[in-house]
Formats: structure tokens, sequence, C-alpha cells
């Protein structure tokens, strides 16, 4: 009965309004519409200015005399929606959040499916304390629209409420809307694994792997896969998916990556393939220097390791090390 009697009037004043501007006489329309014209011009003088109390008083001058003429016969509708946005977004700005929320769902009237209302709606309520207003008006968007940012902004609230259930629900939804996003599918595959699922894990990176993405969103794909693995302490499945996105694309940090595992497995031959392949793209990489100087340590290759340290002595985090295992070689020698 209210919505009904709240519909009721607004139609009463739309045709007041509209039953006004046809009582006026063209040349009063002409000179309204001057009046009007001048102060949203001035408006926007005064927002490039950076006042913008000004222009919103400005705005909203203009909106009241654009209503006033608005009719049948002689619509403003592009003006004042226009108006309607510039003031949201200056309320908004200015941190008068009541006045903003009135003008964005004013624009949500006609932009029902523009996301950015709903995001700057998100953000507002959020301002004022309202998580669970901020939270609803992306779940009331979400159930007509399909957005990944809106699905994200819900997802990244429920993982920060610790609600990872629900968090991995609008991860998906996300990643489903834009699959190229690959680093959703690296949320929802750590989501999975904190909350005891990690099968469901490995098997949304192989679920994805195989639609065969492009090769540029594989090899991210395969070196996300790879860190997981690592993570988990799985070093051979690691080991597998690294090399797999690096066959796809040269990468120094996974060929840091895998020359250090390798090491740790003790093969040597394997890491220093991987380290020269570092040293092709960055001859001057002190890790790869390091990692090099070792493993000529473990083959007894003394001068060679006593020269890859000495490449890097000055270094502010690797140079002590450099300078002791020097010391240990000269003493073996």
């Amino acid at each position: 009965m209210l919505k009904k009697l709240v519909l009721l009037a607004l139609i009463s004043i739309m045709i007041y309004g509209f039953s006004y501007a046809q009582q006026l006489t063209d040349r009063e329309i002409q000179e309204k519409e001057y009046k009007a014209g001048t102060a949203y011009n001035e408006g926007v003088e005064l927002f490039t200015q950076k006042n913008y109390q000004g222009a919103i008083d400005k705005f909203n001058e203009s909106l009241e005399i654009y209503r006033e003429i608005d009719s049948e016969e002689n619509p403003k509708t592009d003006r004042i929606r226009e108006l309607y946005k510039n003031l949201s977004v200056l309320f908004y700005m200015t941190k008068q959040f009541n006045d903003a929320i009135k003008y964005y769902e004013l624009r949500k009237e006609y932009e029902p499916d523009n996301y950015q209302i709903v995001i700057s709606l998100n953000s507002i309520y959020e301002s004022m304390g309202d998580s669970d207003k901020a939270l609803q008006i992306l779940l009331d968007y979400d159930e007509n629209y399909d957005e990944y940012k809106v699905s994200y902004k819900i997802a990244k609230i429920y993982e920060d409420a610790g609600d990872l259930e629900n968090a991995i629900i609008y991860y998906k939804d996300a990643f489903q809307l834009n699959p190229k996003k690959v680093e959703f599918l690296e949320k929802i595959a750590i989501m999975y694994h904190k909350t005891g699922q990690t099968p469901k894990a490995i098997q949304a990176y192989e679920d994805y792997i195989s639609t065969k993405p492009a090769d540029y969103i594989l090899r991210k794909v395969y070196k996300n896969l790879g860190i997981f693995y690592q993570n988990m302490g799985l070093i051979d499945d690691a080991i597998a998916a690294f090399e797999k996105s690096f066959a796809l694309k040269s990468d120094k940090d996974i060929a840091f990556t895998l020359g250090q595992l390798y090491y740790d497995k003790a093969q040597y031959q394997t890491a220093k393939q991987y380290l020269q392949s570092v040293l092709a793209i960055d001859q001057n990489n002190p890790q790869a220097h390091y990692y090099m100087g070792k493993i000529y340590r473990e083959e007894g290759q003394w001068d060679k390791a006593i020269a890859e340290f000495e490449l890097i002595v000055n270094n502010p985090q690797l140079g002590k090390f450099a300078k002791e295992e020097i010391e240990f070689i000269q003493k073996q020698q």
C-alpha cells in the first residue's frame, strides 16, 4: 500500500511538472534553458578549479531549472541524467554520502545494469560502516546481471570475513566470467587447500588446463600450479609444472626456481642448465652466480666456484655468504 502511495505521489509530481512546463511561454522556456545551461557550465568550470561544493551548488541549480522545463514536447532527460551522474560523483568525492546514495539510486532506475554504480554504492556503504548493506547491494546486482568485477568484490568480502566457502563460490563465478584472470584460479586453489579440499584445488587447475587456454595464459597457470605444489612440499610435481611454464616462454624467475630445486635434489647438471638460462637473460644475476658457485664447489671445481663467488662479494645480500664460501674453499686447497 505504501509503495502504491509513493508511486502515485511521484506520478502526480511528474504530471504537475509537465503541466507547469506547458504553461510557460516559449520565451520563458528559452530564458530558463539559458539559465540552466549557464549554471551547468559554471558548475563544470568550478569542478575544474576543484571547487567541488561550488560545482555541486551550480549543478543543483541547473538540475532544478531543467526539471521545471522538462516536458514531453521539450524533453531534458539526457541533461537531467547527466546532472544525476555529476552530482552522484561529486557527493561521493566530498563524502556527502547520503546525497551520493540518493543520486546513485536515481541513476540505477535507468541504468540497472551499470555495475560501476553498485561498486560505488558498495564503497559508500563500507565507508559508512554498513557492511551488511555494502554486501547486499552487490548480491542484489549479482542475482540479475553477470559482471566479474562484482563477483570478485563479493568474493573478497567473504574472504576478508573468513567465509572461505562462499568466497570460493564467487571467485569461481568471477573466473568463469573472465577466464583470463588466472589469479582467481590461484585464489580458488589456495582456499580449497585451506578448507581441507586439496584434491579439489588440483582438480580446478587440471580442469582449466584441459580447456586449452592460450599459451600466454597457460604459462601463468602452470607457474601458479608450480608454486602451489612447491608450498605443499610436492617438489617433483612443482618441477613438472614449472618446466611446462618455462617451455612456453623463457622466464628468468622460473629458470632460477628450477635451478634451485634441482640443486636441492643434487641434480647439478640440470640445475646448471637452468641457472645458465637465467644468466643468458640477466648476466649479473647474483643469485644465479651464487648457486653456480655452490654447484662447482660440490663438484670439486674449486677455481670455477671461486670465480663465481668473487663476482658477488660486494652484493649487499649475498656478499657475506660468498666470502665465507671462498674462505671455505681456500682451506680445502
